[in-house]
């Protein structure tokens, strides 16, 4: 079990202001947070963490799939510093490119 994914999962099922994960262990900010049914939530999470992990890795893999596409950032600041509006149109086309070649999943 991954801690950042495991924080990650249960953030969005519980306030994150109200819990902190040290390592795989959660402590609650205030016993007021410690309720029936954020426990429920933690048990929920952890029960059934391979189907919602693999479920957060699909929709968040072409994050890194774009970011080794991409041009360097550098390009388009350059061309703006250059003033070089062609240099800017190729940068905005090839990370369009990119985008269109790597969709976000629905």
């Amino acid at each position: 079990m991954d801690a950042n994914i495991l924080c990650t999962l249960l953030a969005q099922r519980i306030p994150p202001e109200q819990f902190q994960l040290w390592g795989l262990e959660i402590h609650w900010m205030s016993e007021e947070y410690n309720t029936p049914e954020n426990n429920a939530e933690l048990e929920y999470v952890i029960a059934n963490y391979d189907t919602l992990a693999e479920a957060y890795h699909k929709a968040t893999d072409y994050i890194a799939l774009r970011a080794k596409e991409y041009p360097p950032a550098a390009d388009y600041l350059d061309g703006i510093v250059k003033g070089d509006q062609e240099q800017v149109q190729k940068y905005i086309a090839d990370c369009l490119a990119v985008k269109a070649r790597i969709p976000k999943p629905v």
